[in-house]
């Protein structure tokens, strides 16, 4: 797979057990071009991955979407 970034934030194998956020994610941004999606917030104590989990959902959407 190639991914439109390259993850910055540490080693991309030690986010693990995301499974339920990166579902809900990406159901929400398939509901994006329907104008279903209404605005998130990822709110999370620090170092806790919140800008890891930002970044993976934005290279997936794009590899997703061919941009």
């Amino acid at each position: 797979m190639r991914y439109p970034l390259r993850e910055k934030i540490g080693d991309p194998d030690l986010l693990v057990g995301r499974e339920r956020e990166f579902e809900d994610l990406g159901k929400w941004i398939g509901n994006i071009p329907k104008s279903l999606s209404g605005s998130r917030v990822i709110l999370a104590r620090r170092k806790s991955g919140k800008t890891a989990i930002v970044q993976r959902v934005f290279t997936g959407s794009g590899a997703k979407t061919g941009r």
